[in-house]
């Protein structure tokens, strides 16, 4: 085998670098599009530099010049077309003498360089989302750096270590509020269930009672009331008020029934007695009828004088009116105690049914805390753990997707944070954090 110079090798070596036959595939030159910003300038003619952005039509627009078709060029050939243009050109310039002279535009002196490039759109989990300026080799981690950087709260919530002290603050707040509405059921459903009526007394059982001990208690409402995130002197003193409330209940109510049936009681009494006082009064209303009516006879015949039978006309009306009113009272004592009896029985059903209904209303409102405390739960356990992520600095995952413009291909790729970008390219981001969902 012949051995080569290690000269010819270097020489063969950097003609394929400068041919391009190199092992590494050449860069395509940047193709201008719509919104790229040109730069011309002309070498010693600084009242020529100009900047200029490519219109939709790709056009560009020059001094001196018209319009210059440069969308879809490369650099290099929108060069070339901007200085055939200005070469055919004639500047008329005041030299610092005052003599007017005119210069030819030389193509050499033309250059032609991007001064902006078309930017880059970012979107989604982003700090600041909007366009950001495109640097040439820019990649998705630089611009989401110039964005600000990922933010996960943008959309979801504010800070979650302020959010997670405001929420536990409502899940303790929406949990007194639910133990105190249990009490109330409890109360409500005791009165309602109490053997008698409601007007029986009633009293909430020992923590671990059984039902059959106490069956006018709702021994479901009362472990409510013992298993609360709560301290215990808060649950206690919160069964003590239910407690001592279905006792006011119990005393008012009580207090109002029996004064109602003792006003039945009272009316039975005097009933009885106004029944034999009537049967006392017609007895003697008859007797003094028959009598009157025997010494009518005798005055017609003309045996007794008229003194004796005015006499006991009197005691004839005297005790005919004397069993009219008797029957009177009879009656409105009747009218009395029919009255108070009916009042009884309106007044257990009235306070049956404002039990049932603030029993219905209370229900409702333990539907609705119940549907709060399971919504602040979630909130708490997801500012929980992305708590823990911010701490521990990581549990969020970046999709990212770049999307083109239909000028550069069009549709969408899935990329990452070193992705190189495009001018013109949209980014967007989303994070994505591990939350474990909550049991139901």
């Amino acid at each position: 085998m012949m051995l080569r110079p290690a000269r010819w090798t270097t020489q063969m070596a950097l003609v394929a670098v400068l041919t391009g036959t190199a092992a590494g595939p050449a860069l395509a030159e940047y193709i201008i599009r719509p919104g790229d910003t040109l730069e011309v300038a002309v070498a010693g003619i600084p009242d020529l530099k100009q900047r200029s952005v490519v219109d939709l039509d790709g056009l560009v627009t020059l001094p001196m010049i018209k319009p210059v078709p440069v969308g879809g060029l490369g650099l290099t050939a929108a060069q070339a077309a901007v200085k055939e243009e200005m070469s055919k050109k004639l500047y008329q310039q005041r030299t610092p003498a005052g003599a007017e002279s005119v210069t030819a535009i030389s193509p050499d002196a033309v250059t032609v360089s991007i001064a902006e490039y078309r930017p880059v759109y970012l979107n989604g989990d982003v700090s600041k989302p909007g366009e950001q300026a495109y640097r040439p080799g820019m990649t998705v981690r630089q611009a989401v750096s110039l964005a600000g950087g990922f933010e996960i709260m943008r959309f979801r919530m504010t800070n979650p270590f302020l959010e997670s002290a405001d929420l536990r603050n409502d899940y303790q707040t929406l949990w007194m509020q639910y133990v105190k509405l249990q009490g109330k059921v409890w109360r409500i459903k005791a009165q309602l269930a109490a053997p008698g009526g409601p007007q029986a007394p009633a009293s909430p059982p020992a923590k671990g009672k059984a039902a059959a001990d106490d069956p006018t208690a709702d021994v479901k409402a009362l472990e409510q009331l013992t298993q609360a995130p709560l301290p215990k002197e808060l649950l206690d003193r919160t069964r003590d008020n239910a407690r001592q409330q279905l006792e006011l209940e119990r005393t008012r109510y009580g207090a109002e029934r029996a004064f109602l049936q003792r006003t039945v009681s009272v009316s039975d009494d005097q009933i009885a007695l106004l029944r034999s006082r009537q049967v006392r009064d017609d007895e003697n209303a008859q007797a003094d009828t028959a009598d009157y009516n025997k010494l009518k006879e005798f005055s017609e015949r003309g045996n007794l004088p008229m003194t004796r039978l005015s006499e006991a006309r009197r005691l004839f009306l005297f005790s005919a009116t004397q069993s009219l009113q008797t029957g009177v009272q009879l009656t409105n004592t009747i009218r009395e105690r029919d009255d108070a009896a009916r009042k009884v029985v309106r007044l257990e059903e009235q306070t049956r049914a404002d039990l049932l209904k603030d029993l219905d209303e209370a229900n409702v409102e333990l539907g609705g805390l119940q549907s709060k405390l399971q919504a602040v739960s979630e909130k708490i356990t997801y500012t929980g753990m992305i708590r823990s992520q911010l701490v521990r600095g990581g549990g969020a995952k970046p999709s990212i997707r770049i999307v083109r413009s239909g000028l550069d291909g069009g549709g969408s790729e899935t990329a990452s944070e070193d992705s190189p970008v495009r001018p013109g390219d949209t980014v967007e981001v989303a994070l994505h954090t591990e939350v474990p969902e909550l049991s139901q």
